[in-house]
Order: structure tokens, then sequence, then C-alpha cells
């Protein structure tokens, strides 16, 4: 009886805390290791990081402007209403990933927040930026615009 006790409890459970591929705010699944054929941006943000409300448009309109670039949001919230209220009020189209059990965010183990960082197609990291400065910024576009060479 406990068996299936705990069965149920694990379906029940958000998909990032038992080691399924975490959903975007859309559903759809997003791979968050990297991709074979494309380089990835991952952002780390929350809804309560201040410099994270800035950073997030100015990658989004990369990205929209940079289509054959893979990036994603992670958000680091104890609760997926974080994730809610970064994609609402800052009307992101970019894939938010739930860290609900920072599986995400233990893999990349991130100093601070935001952080950003770029992986090559495969998943190997080559790029890593904690914080919001323009300096900073100007790596992270200097170096993908190399990469799209």
């Amino acid at each position: 009886m406990r068996g299936l006790l705990l069965a149920g409890l694990l379906a029940l459970a958000p998909s990032s805390q038992v080691g399924a591929e975490p959903l975007d705010q859309k559903g759809l699944v997003q791979p968050w290791r990297g991709s074979a054929d494309a380089y990835t941006v991952i952002d780390f943000a929350a809804s309560w990081c201040a410099p994270c409300w800035k950073t997030l448009p100015r990658l989004a309109a990369y990205a929209a402007a940079h289509p054959e670039l893979r990036v994603i949001v992670v958000s680091v919230d104890h609760e997926e209403a974080g994730r809610a209220k970064l994609v609402a009020g800052l009307g992101l189209e970019l894939p938010v990933l739930w860290d609900g059990g920072y599986e995400i965010a233990e893999a990349y183990a991130p100093e601070g927040l935001p952080a950003t960082v770029v992986l090559a197609p495969g998943g190997e990291e080559i790029f890593r930026q904690v914080g919001s400065d323009r300096a900073g910024w100007r790596r992270l576009l200097d170096l993908l615009e190399e990469l799209g060479e």
C-alpha cells in the first residue's frame, strides 16, 4: 500500500522535481542541457530580482531578432507563480522554465542573479556572465555575434 501511495504522489509532483524535462509557460518541453545543432543561451532569473526585470527585455529582443539561437529563461522562484509574474509582467514569449526542484540551478550553479550561460552545440559551457552591467551584456553580444559568423 505504501508503494502505491508513493507512486501516486510522485505522479502528482511537478515534473521538475522528478527528473523529467521541465515544461515552459506554454506547456512545451524545453531541454536545458543544450542542443546538438544550435547554441543555447540559458538565463537564470527570478521575479524578486530587480536587475532581472531590466535584463530580460534586452535578451527577449535579441532572441526575437536571432531565431537561430535557442534562448531559455530559468525561473528559480520558490513558487511557480514567480515564473507567471515574470512572463506576464514582461510579456515574455521566450520559453520560461520553472526550476521548482532546482535541478537546473544545481547543474549550472549560478553565483548570483541574473546569470547567463551559453552552451555550445552538444552542451559544453563556453560563456558565463553574472550580473546586469552593460560591459557584461556587450561581452555576451560580442560572443554571440562571433558564433553567428
